[in-house]
């Protein structure tokens, strides 16, 4: 199953390209604008490396491949990370 979109928004890969190609935005922008990779933060790398590759449909990454997509210099989240939801029994 690929990753295709900012689960905690709703927002598609496809929309995100469409609108960086529109507003010449990036990341910072794009996250600003959106809400993406704000809450979970689970989306950012695959957003960044969509903004390199132009890929939208991508497959979950290794945790070496998730790494090299993080800028460490840069927090992904501008908000608390939601809590591991762990299924009822």
């Amino acid at each position: 199953m690929p990753v295709d979109r900012c689960i905690c928004r709703d927002i598609s890969f496809s929309d995100l390209k469409a609108l960086a190609a529109q507003t010449g935005a990036d990341f910072k922008e794009l996250r600003t604008a959106t809400n993406c990779a704000t809450a979970c933060s689970l989306c950012g790398p695959y957003i960044r490396k969509m903004l390199a590759t132009g890929e939208t449909d991508q497959p979950l990454m290794a945790p070496a491949e998730l790494t090299r997509w993080i800028d460490q210099s840069e927090p992904c989240c501008t908000s608390k990370p939601m809590p591991i939801m762990r299924a009822k029994r």
